[in-house]
């Protein structure tokens, strides 16, 4: 047996016509089964925060997450988290404990970088030893 699960989220739809959006909206009905789940709130690690006249997009949710994760929650911030011209070595003294934990990481912190251009050099770094990871990197 096959599925196809297709979200479609629209948070307002406007038009002079109501009638147009309610056969839209019956027409999706007859051939997916469609549930109202409320006004969106959190997505894809995006917060979404309805103000006055608009709307606000967050990823303040998703980095306190990634920080209790990796257990640097109490670190304190830098300006820039790493210089452009470190250098790196290949090699560390002891082995990263948990590789699969780096390597997930080292994901989120690839679509983080998406919306913070500011850690693109520092991702970059550490994702460049995601095969042998050592805890300097």
């Amino acid at each position: 047996m096959r599925f196809t699960v297709l979200f479609f989220r629209c948070s307002k739809v406007e038009c002079s016509n109501s009638s147009l959006i309610t056969n839209l909206i019956s027409a999706l009905n007859s051939v997916f089964a469609i549930k109202d789940l409320g006004d969106l709130s959190y997505f894809l690690g995006i917060e979404v925060i309805k103000q006055k006249d608009s709307v606000l997009l967050s990823q303040q949710k998703y980095i306190i997450d990634l920080l209790k994760r990796t257990k640097m929650d109490a670190a304190k911030p830098v300006a820039t988290p790493l210089a452009m011209n470190t250098k790196i070595s290949r090699l560390g003294t002891q082995r990263f404990e948990d590789p699969t934990l780096y390597r997930s990481v080292c994901g989120a912190l690839q679509y983080l970088h998406l919306t913070r251009l500011d850690i693109a050099v520092a991702v970059n770094k550490v994702c460049q030893f995601m095969q042998d990871p050592y805890i300097e990197h």
